[in-house]
């Protein structure tokens, strides 16, 4: 069984999604951006659970800067792919000043890069890695393969009634375009898609309604 809180962080209101395996308690945090205390206000009030990785679908900073005060409460591993460091995650820190919000410290240094196929356990919980690129260049995400139903942490790839914006460096729409229809259109319609902004939605929905896809 799976425990999922939503908090919606920062100027550009990004969710990081707090997940956890209620049998064991094992947590994930996933997109730790902005105001990364109220995060670990959470985490408290759920007991300080332990926190066994900080999950980033890609590296754009309202999704990532939080990871170094997080990895310094929990002492939790911070998981990306490679592409996403290597082309923007390292240089978020600098980012919020285009918005004129302050800098901020370096992310620390990854504990492991993520690859599309690949595998990982919360708890009990069964998670797959998604490629869902378009959005940001490496972009993944994380499906939750044993619930029912499924469950994709989507990132900034899908949202209700739209898609990740492509108008950005490193961003295509016919990437984007070809990754939802093969990875995410593929799966059952009562798949839930937890996406980086805005409200939940379905595979279902989206197909039915979405004008992008």
């Amino acid at each position: 069984m799976v425990h999922i809180e939503k908090l919606t962080l920062g100027a550009l209101r990004a969710n990081c999604y707090v997940v956890q395996c209620v049998a064991t308690r094992q947590t994930a945090v996933i997109d730790p951006g902005f105001e990364p205390e109220q995060i670990i206000a959470r985490l408290r009030t759920l007991g300080n659970p332990p926190v066994v990785a900080l999950l980033a679908t890609h590296g754009h900073f309202d999704h990532v800067v939080g990871v170094r005060a997080l990895k310094q409460h929990t002492n939790a591993p911070f998981w990306i792919s490679q592409d996403e460091w290597e082309l923007l995650a390292q240089y978020a820190h600098e980012h919020p000043a285009y918005l004129n919000l302050p800098t901020m410290e370096p992310l620390p240094q990854p504990d492991r890069f993520l690859r599309e196929g690949e595998q990982f356990a919360v708890g009990a919980l069964q998670f797959e890695v998604l490629a869902l690129r378009g959005h940001a260049p490496d972009h993944i995400g994380f499906l939750l393969r044993n619930s029912q139903p499924m469950r994709l942490f989507c990132g900034d790839a899908i949202f209700a009634g739209s898609v990740g914006r492509t108008d950005i460096p490193y961003a295509d729409f016919e990437t984007l375009r070809q990754h939802l229809h093969t990875r995410v259109l593929s799966l059952p319609d009562d798949t839930i898609l937890h996406p980086g902004h805005g409200a939940d939605t379905t595979v279902g929905v989206e197909r039915a309604t979405n004008p992008y896809l």
